[in-house]
């Protein structure tokens, strides 16, 4: 009877440690939106993960990764702590009338919380593009002492606008700082050598503040036809772009009136729309990007997928060839990085990176893309975040190099000179290729955006 009773014991106990090691958490409750939307994400994790794109390089590859063996890779501006402590103690030199003083600080509304410090860099600079590049002198006139040489498209740090010997048809010289071995030197740079740049915080929160009041509406929409999945949209002969230069391919056609017969232009994946009411087999949508509504076929919106609050956000400007990325607080936007970025070039076989307010739509490690004009695998993007299309903002392209008849990954690559000069990839946005990867870590894509400004 005892033997009984301890084995029954045993019994109940094991069965009371089975359950208990396989009892699972009851998952949150979640509205049927927020399980589609967890759904469709996991959908694209899954789907996504052997994608290949088009070539992304509007240039070749190797002409950038030429000019950067040629021109080295030194990083010769000062940060925005170094410019401040500087120009604070400088005065005009001799024969020199200050024009103007560069002194662009963060606008109020926007935080200083940078998290991303390896290209610390002021926020006004001078993007040298003289081919043979520039002497740097010691006062604003040809014939003054040199301080250094400087290399076609290195950028220096501004100071002033000053009047100086006249040159080439103008006697404007900007004062210019460097970081040489350790220190900081000083000079003038004649204006026909380059032209002067700077990250546009203002536009930037302008932009974001935009996003913001359209969010304050209700949730957004967004454009979803990557690759042409949900319908191939119309097109006109054989352009591949409408007047205003966005893509046939990964875009909906955006309908004046709720009929196919009306006129159209092109609205590209991921660029964020409201849906306002449905006529057929229409929604009515509106664009604010585009600034008015259209009529685009429903199989281009799923309505139970939205962005409902922003969180993160990524602003590249076209203009000035650099970005800005913001966390959206109670109190403003939070600063956590700005650095230089190539944008794509419109071409033969290249896509400008088109203006607009886009989803952030999913994040790669990698995604591999194609040599132009073929189905053959060139080479790979790291530390990739999609937002419209076949776009990405991502690290430097690596291609892959052929070893005894196979291909084979040299490894990653962090810097190319040509990143932050003039347009030259293919739709996406190079970084810095460690700066990719501190915005692939950092950015939630349910809660996220990506704008681009001009």
């Amino acid at each position: 009877m005892y033997k009984k009773s301890i084995l029954i014991l045993i019994f109940i106990i094991t069965l009371t440690t089975y359950g208990c090691a396989n009892r699972r958490e009851m998952p949150r409750e979640q509205s049927p939106g927020q399980r589609v939307e967890q759904q469709r994400e996991d959908r694209l994790a899954k789907s996504d993960q052997e994608a290949v794109e088009e070539n992304i390089n509007g240039y070749n590859l190797q002409d950038d990764l030429k000019i950067t063996r040629e021109e080295g890779s030194e990083i010769s501006y000062i940060n925005q702590e170094q410019k401040d402590e500087l120009i604070n103690g400088l005065g005009p030199k001799e024969n020199n009338t200050i024009l103007e003083e560069f002194r662009s600080s963060l606008p109020v509304g926007i935080n200083n919380a940078i998290d991303y410090f390896k290209y610390n860099i002021s926020f006004d600079y001078f993007l040298i593009t003289a081919e043979e590049g520039s002497t740097i002198r010691e006062t604003p006139t040809d014939e003054s002492a040199a301080v250094t040489a400087k290399e076609s498209l290195e950028k220096v740090s501004l100071l002033h606008r000053v009047e100086g010997e006249e040159l080439e048809g103008s006697n404007i010289w900007y004062r210019v700082a460097f970081e040489n071995q350790g220190s900081v030197n000083e000079g003038y740079i004649h204006s026909s050598m380059g032209t002067p740049r700077n990250f546009r915080f203002d536009s930037m929160k302008q932009a974001i503040d935009e996003l913001n009041e359209q969010l304050g509406q209700g949730p957004l929409h967004f454009i979803s036809n990557y690759k042409n999945e949900n319908g191939t949209p119309p097109q006109r002969g054989d352009a591949a772009i409408d007047e205003f230069g966005y893509r046939v391919y990964h875009s909906a056609p955006a309908y004046d009136e709720a009929n196919t017969e009306s006129n159209y232009r092109y609205i590209p994946d991921g660029m964020l729309v409201r849906i306002l009411d449905e006529t057929g087999d229409f929604y009515h949508i509106d664009a604010p990007t585009f600034g008015r509504g259209y009529y685009v076929p429903k199989q281009y919106i799923d309505p139970n997928v939205t962005l409902r609050e922003l969180t993160h956000v990524v602003v590249i400007d076209r203009s000035q060839q650099n970005q800005g990325a913001f966390e959206v607080e109670d109190n403003g936007l939070n600063l956590v990085s700005y650095t230089f970025s190539t944008t794509g070039i419109p071409g033969e076989f290249s896509y400008e990176t088109t203006l607009g307010s886009y989803k952030a739509i999913q994040k790669r490690d990698r995604f591999e893309y194609l040599k132009s004009g073929t189905q053959e695998i060139a080479g790979y993007a790291p530390f990739a975040i999609r937002f419209t299309g076949g776009a990405y903002i991502h690290g430097v392209p690596v291609a892959y190099e052929e070893v005894e008849g196979e291909m084979v990954d040299p490894g990653f690559i962090e810097y190319l000179h040509t990143i932050g000069t003039f347009p030259r990839s293919n739709m996406c946005v190079r970084n810095f290729t460690s700066h990719a990867e501190f915005l692939y870590n950092w950015m939630n894509v349910r809660n996220g955006a990506v704008i681009v400004i001009e």
